[in-house]
């Protein structure tokens, strides 16, 4: 078939597009646009590492970090949902509403920082999963740094530093007496 007879046909026929009211649903299994729960999200990024057509990308701010999804831009492979730590993405099984362009459909969703359990400033949160795939293990410790500020943090690291320190040089000086030195 030559090609100007296909598009000479195209114009000829009426569109073949299904508009709103008479277009069938989605199957049960579509992937949609993805959407952010913001009340559960911990703004990690590892959702913006994972996409591959980078559709996602974070602004942070002092108090808060902006989500930023560009459907335009993604693939519906559903990585981002799949490797959220807790579970805050989804995508939805439907279409989404008509646009002019592309990018009319960008959904953005601000991630406020709860307060730092020391100081009250804003601290960027820590899922309980990102600290268990990090360290391995759950232990109060961790789970109160992941509540705090990084100033504030940094603060108990170089506290806790200090004392290792101090304890180490206390007993290499106990075990060089021992020694007769």
């Amino acid at each position: 078939m030559n090609i100007l007879h296909l598009i000479g046909g195209n114009w000829i026929r009426r569109p073949l597009t299904q508009r709103f009211p008479d277009r069938e649903p989605p199957p049960a299994e579509y992937r949609g646009h993805v959407t952010n729960d913001a009340a559960a999200c911990v703004a990690c990024g590892i959702c913006t590492q994972v996409c591959v057509s980078a559709a996602i990308e974070l602004r942070p701010a002092e108090s808060s970090c902006a989500w930023v999804y560009d459907p335009a831009r993604c693939t519906f492979c559903g990585f981002c949902v799949q490797y959220c730590p807790v579970d805050a993405l989804r995508q939805v099984s439907d279409r989404g509403a008509w646009a002019h362009s592309p990018h009319e459909q960008t959904d953005t969703t601000v991630i406020d920082y709860p307060p730092c359990a020391e100081c009250g400033k804003p601290a960027m949160p820590y899922s309980e999963n990102l600290v268990s795939t990090a360290y391995g293990e759950r232990t109060e410790e961790l789970r109160r740094r992941a509540r705090l500020c990084e100033h504030c943090r940094r603060q108990v690291t170089a506290e806790v530093m200090r004392k290792t320190f101090s304890v180490m040089s206390d007993a290499g000086r106990s075990e060089g007496r021992s020694h007769g030195r």
